[in-house]
């Protein structure tokens, strides 16, 4: 069987990381959220939630990418996020949109590179923050503020930017726990 064929199947050890990783990352983004509790500061807490909940979860998650290192990883990490999070429909829709995009850049960046992690984190990250927001405002309604395009626009930048930042260290964590074969 060529190498080719090998990669483009999802064997149990892809399925498995999968797994473990998106159970992962929903439990610290579940701890994160009720332990901050940024949803019940009004209207300012729409934007905060995705804000602490890029940080660890996105590392998680992104080490997972770097652990699967294959196709399908991303993609199955998010349709199983997806179903985590199918109480919050917003949530869910969110990974089932933010995954595809995800997987296709990363077949074309490839997924434990330096410049791989850092744009696979990236648009991870930004993309489930924006979208969440603008998801949610969809089905639980759109909240009286002024300048809602001005909060979303800045928003959606920090989210991008943040997720940057976790991508870099997304990179190094991965890396280590790559070379010192905790993963393979």
């Amino acid at each position: 069987m060529s190498k080719e064929n090998k990669s483009s199947k999802i064997d149990r050890k892809t399925l498995i990381y999968a797994a473990i990783f998106a159970v992962a990352s929903y439990a610290v983004a579940a701890s994160l959220a009720l332990g901050i509790g940024a949803y019940v500061i009004g209207i300012l807490g729409y934007f905060l939630d995705p804000v602490v909940t890029l940080t660890v979860p996105l590392i998680i998650i992104s080490v997972g990418i770097q652990a699967i290192n294959k196709k399908f990883g991303p993609l199955l990490i998010s349709l199983i996020s997806a179903v985590l999070y199918i109480i919050l429909p917003f949530l869910a829709i969110t990974f089932l949109v933010a995954g595809p995009v995800v997987e296709g850049v990363s077949r074309l960046v490839g997924y434990r590179s330096f410049r791989a992690v850092m744009i696979n984190t990236t648009l991870a990250g930004g993309l489930v923050g924006t979208l969440s927001v603008i998801f949610g405002f969809m089905l639980l309604g759109v909240p009286h503020i002024s300048n809602l395009a001005l909060y979303l626009g800045g928003f959606t930048v920090l989210y991008f930017v943040e997720s940057g930042i976790m991508g870099l260290l997304s990179y190094y964590l991965g890396s280590y726990l790559i070379k010192s074969g905790v993963l393979h």
